[in-house]
């Protein structure tokens, strides 16, 4: 290649390269601009130190300090909470109530809430949103540490194996039998609270023998 071709040559590859750098500045403040600053951020961060939610103490309840699991009891019902972080589109937490009474229990699992400390509440999501959202191999998972802290506090509760729910003639109530235990997920949209503190309220759980209505509140923070 003569000095005059490969001068032109070097000349086209420079300004090949500045347009393409200029194509890559242009792209970025645009996707900033419509992103916005806060959001790129938000991104970075949740990659270097993602965000957990983990229980506050409340000296009501028993914190489980490895699985972050908050459990309360009140009039012969144990409900516990635990958020689960495997699975990353949604906001999700299992719960797990147990009745040591010895007549039926009742709730409706539709008719929990989350809430932030502004009493802003979101609903769960539908089931064509956890379709959208959860994959059918994505199935969520109690903590390892889980099953191991709740037979260190109470070795009557069983989490093993298959959980009995009587049949109910309105198909939004669940049945629990004295001494039985049920355990499932709930979810939520992704951080659908701007607040870092949430609380999660199971109410109406129905004793079957009196009507007596017993209210649950679980207390969260979201940090890096």
């Amino acid at each position: 290649m003569d000095t005059s071709k490969k001068t032109e040559y070097n000349s086209m590859k420079n300004t090949l390269i500045r347009k393409r750098s200029s194509y890559i500045i242009i792209l970025l403040v645009l996707t900033t601009s419509i992103v916005g600053c806060g959001s790129i951020r938000n991104f970075t961060n949740d990659l270097i130190r993602p965000e957990r939610i983990v229980p506050v103490f409340d000296p009501d309840a028993t914190i489980m300090p490895q699985s972050g699991t908050v459990i309360y009891e009140k009039n012969g019902i144990v409900v516990m909470v635990v958020p689960l972080h495997d699975i990353k589109n949604v906001d999700a937490f299992g719960v797990l109530i147990h009745n040591r009474t010895g007549h039926w229990i009742s709730f409706e699992k539709e008719k929990f809430w989350m809430q932030d400390q502004a009493g802003n509440i979101v609903k769960q999501l539908s089931k064509a949103q956890e379709a959208f959202h959860i994959k059918k191999n994505d199935k969520p998972k109690f903590p390892p540490e889980f099953a191991a802290e709740v037979f260190r506090w109470d070795r009557t509760i069983s989490i093993q194996g298959d959980h009995a729910v009587l049949p109910s003639e309105d198909l939004k109530k669940t049945n629990v039998m004295p001494k039985r235990t049920l355990r499932f997920p709930i979810y939520f949209p992704k951080r659908s609270l701007k607040s870092k503190n949430l609380r999660i309220v199971i109410p109406g759980v129905t004793s079957e023998f009196n009507e007596q209505q017993t209210t649950f509140t679980f207390r969260f923070r979201v940090q890096r």
